[in-house]
């Protein structure tokens, strides 16, 4: 089989979690730390205490900086040093005190929950607690937290039982959250999720589930079985694939949604029949020693071709897609199928530019589809859409009752096409006639928006320190990095931050078409290694790259995953940045994108580990102890830091006048947020019906990206709470319990600890490398200050 491979890391559509809150642990590192106090004059030399402050600094070593500063005497250029770090390690001391704080309410609010058999709050409020607890394993094995664990799962199984998928849902991915080492409970939580999947499949009679599976045919996954076979990272184990798609077509006859959609699954002689011959089936398969391709493929048209056809007469497309959903599930999360009618959407991503009117558009709380931001030099841009404003009508067609996809398929089209949408901005109600044209999406920005909409890249300005920030690699990312790093320079830079936090990752030469401006000739950015030889590789730098002398700083985080570890990890570990944050995500492996038919489906299969420079491959597995890319100075952020310091990044991408703040008031209110309220599977917040025991508010702020920025998971934050029950009944099944408030107030400063860590470690940089003895510093006059 001739076929046309391209590399792959990571485009947008893989990157969706299992939720869409993200999870932060406790940074333990500035624990117990006090302000310096003013020391006796040292005995060692003065250039000798500088040059340790520096080294100090470099190492993330701040406290003992500070207290080195001090045994320096006072002149200009020292005094600010002094005010830098007194003022970074006051910040960190109340960080720390906040910890504390933080972690017992949330200790005590789990209790109260627990008091009250309810369970799914009560480990929400675990989790809460887990991310500030002073040592994680030792709350996780608490003899109150094994309880709560024990007690929900039985919970979880009772509700399973009752077909109660989303709520056993949120049980579930609270635990796989708490316990990230234990596959089992993310083995519940997929099992509940594939029941839920369908629930929204066929439950809901404006479901577009048949453009979903639009031109799925067999034979574009007998070949995607062909190639798993051929090129897969490991030999597939197609006894475990083979048994995963024959027991996903049984998960399929007895979802009840499905029964309602399809007349064949309501008659119970036929159902019965397909169940039986498909459960006949696949005991042949699980008593047999071993499966080859073959056999599985023959499995697997019976059931289409065969048994479907002469029972349950279900639609092919759908049994075809369904088989491989399940199938595949034994390969890595990122081996999967890309469908005809998801294969535009999926180009879009990568490419970095599609065709539409240039805006950025979210469902809200109310259901509502709000514009977050329009973009660059588009049409939306310069007829004076703004943010905040609600989409009512395309082309006169109310879209209210749309899903998000729906309603961007509505909007892009073919380019030089009118498309009009009606807008409600406050009490008014505004229409925008707009002309369809490429958009170019902008990965590459900076740290605050100009008057004219252009990005401000400085980060302090006054000593020359940039900032870029990028969300993706794209074909046309590194031209526009390129394209910024020239204009810095040319105005005197000395120093970058480049920010690579919540970047899901996205083209393999666009990594390493990045590491290559930041490295010399001969060093290695990335290799790799795969089961078939062709896919072993090593690519180094080959000749210096324009900006291989300027010093760096790299953020990282929990959510830079894939191309954002390949840069990150080369910069590391050839010793040309000093990486700052979080561990990261985890993905070390490498994806080819495989064209499969005329149909134009495609197969993303993994085919190689990738190894940072180190000779390591920092892969995430379910029983891994070690991922992802170290940061030399480990910086975590708890939810609220993370969710401050997402929205500052989210508050600088809006263009035109300012959203009016909502968080502002609403911050001080008790909300309610639990994950039963947020859909697993799209990432929206679920319209309550009137039946429904669960309620709540999604936290101000806390937005999904549109199709166009799915890999983005909300902001890392959720804000939990406060006003409401988590809806579960009293051992009598009959009664409500009370409302029970457990305020929770975002009590962090609007800040982002990590820049400022990555600025001050940056300042002294430049300082040590402009004047590496006391002598050269203490001839700075006039120094401008900055603030710290």
């Amino acid at each position: 089989m001739q076929m046309q491979v391209r590399n792959e890391l990571n485009p947008l559509g893989y990157f969706s979690l299992r939720r869409s809150l993200l999870m932060f642990s406790i940074l333990a590192l500035f624990g117990g730390l006090a302000l310096p106090v003013m020391a006796a004059p040292s005995t060692s030399k003065p250039d000798e205490v500088w040059r340790k402050t520096l080294d100090d600094v470099a190492k993330g070593d701040f406290a003992d900086a500070a207290r080195d500063s001090h045994q320096i005497p006072d002149g200009g250029l020292v005094s600010q040093v002094q005010a830098w770090l007194d003022n970074y390690i006051e910040k960190q001391k109340a960080r720390a005190e906040l910890n504390k704080v933080d972690f017992e309410k949330y200790v005590t609010y789990a209790k109260q929950r627990i008091e009250r058999k309810e369970y799914a709050m009560a480990l929400d409020k675990a989790l809460l607690a887990s991310d500030e607890a002073p040592s994680k394993d030792e709350f996780l094995h608490a003899d109150w937290m094994q309880k709560l664990v024990n007690d929900s799962l039985k919970k979880a199984e009772e509700l399973r039982g009752e077909s109660k998928w989303r709520e056993a849902w949120h049980i579930y991915a609270d635990l796989a959250g708490l316990y990230e080492r234990e596959p089992r409970y993310q083995k519940l939580e997929h099992e509940v999720l594939t029941h839920l999947r369908l629930e929204s499949m066929f439950g809901d009679e404006k479901s577009n589930w048949k453009e979903r599976i639009e031109r799925v045919q067999w034979k574009d996954a007998e070949a995607a079985l062909e190639c798993i076979g051929l090129y897969y990272v490991e030999p597939p184990d197609f006894k475990a694939i083979t048994e995963r798609g024959l027991e996903q077509l049984l998960i399929l006859a007895d979802s009840p949604a499905a029964q309602k959609t399809f007349e064949t699954l309501k008659n119970n002689d036929d159902r019965d029949d397909f169940v039986n011959r498909i459960k006949a089936n696949l005991e042949q398969v699980r008593t047999a020693p071993s499966v080859d391709r073959r056999t599985s493929v023959e499995r697997f048209r019976r059931a289409v071709q065969v048994i479907n056809r002469e029972t349950v007469k279900l639609p092919e497309e759908l049994v075809v897609s369904e088989l491989m959903r399940g199938a595949l599930e034994p390969l890595d999360d990122f081996t999967t199928m890309i469908w005809p009618k998801e294969t535009e959407e999926f180009d879009k991503h990568t490419r970095g530019d599609f065709i539409g009117v240039g805006i950025s558009i979210i469902k809200n709380k109310m259901n509502e589809i709000e514009v977050v931001t329009p973009l660059e030099d588009t049409p939306a841009f310069r007829h004076g859409i703004q943010a905040g404003d609600i989409i009512i009508k395309v082309d006169a067609t109310e879209i209210k009752d749309y899903s998000l996809n729906k309603v961007v398929d509505t909007i892009t089209g073919v380019a030089g096409t009118p498309v009009t949408l009606m807008i409600r901005r406050n009490d008014k109600e505004i229409e925008f006639p707009l002309v369809r044209e490429r958009v170019k999406i902008q990965s590459v920005k900076g740290w605050a928006r100009k008057p004219d909409g252009s990005w401000n890249h400085w980060l302090d300005e006054s000593n020359h320190v940039g900032y870029i920030r990028v969300t993706n690699f794209q074909r046309n990312t590194v031209e526009d990095l390129t394209n910024v790093m020239s204009d810095l320079e040319s105005h005197g830079l000395k120093g970058l931050v480049l920010d690579l936090r919540w970047n899901p990752g996205g083209l393999l030469d666009s990594a390493y078409q990045m590491s290559s401006l930041f490295l010399k000739r001969s060093e290695n950015v990335v290799s790799t290694k795969g089961r078939n030889s062709s896919e072993d590789q090593r690519l180094d730098v080959t000749s210096n790259g324009p900006y291989a002398s300027v010093p760096m700083v790299v953020l990282v985080n929990e959510s830079s995953a894939s191309a954002s570890e390949i840069v990150s990890g080369a910069l590391r570990d050839n010793h040309r940045a000093t990486v700052i944050g979080e561990r990261t995500f985890g993905k070390f492996s490498v994806q080819n994108l495989i064209p499969l038919t005329s149909s134009q489906a495609k197969l993303k299969i993994t085919t190689a580990r990738y190894y940072i420079p180190s000779g390591v491959s920092l892969h995430r597995e379910p029983t891994s102890e070690k991922w992802g890319v170290e940061p030399e100075i480990a910086l975590k952020l708890v939810r609220w830091e993370s969710f401050n310091a997402y929205q500052l990044r989210r508050d600088a991408d809006l263009l035109g006048p300012p959203k009016p703040d909502a968080t502002a008031k609403k911050d001080k209110e008790d909300d309610t947020v639990d994950l039963s309220t947020i859909d697993p599977i799209t990432g929206e917040t679920i319209k309550p019906k009137k039946d429904d025991k669960e309620s709540g508010k999604s936290a101000d702020g806390a937005k999904k990206d549109d199709a166009k920025d799915a890999d983005k998971t909300t902001d890392g934050a959720k804000k939990e709470g406060a006003k409401g029950t988590d809806g579960e009944k009293v051992a009598d099944g009959e009664d409500k319990l009370p409302e029970l408030k457990q305020p929770d107030e975002n009590n962090r400063p609007k800040e982002d600890p990590q820049v400022d860590t990555a600025l001050l470690l940056m300042r002294m940089k430049l300082l040590g490398l402009n004047h590496p003895t006391l002598a050269t510093a203490e001839k700075v006059e006039n120094l401008e200050s900055a603030k710290p």
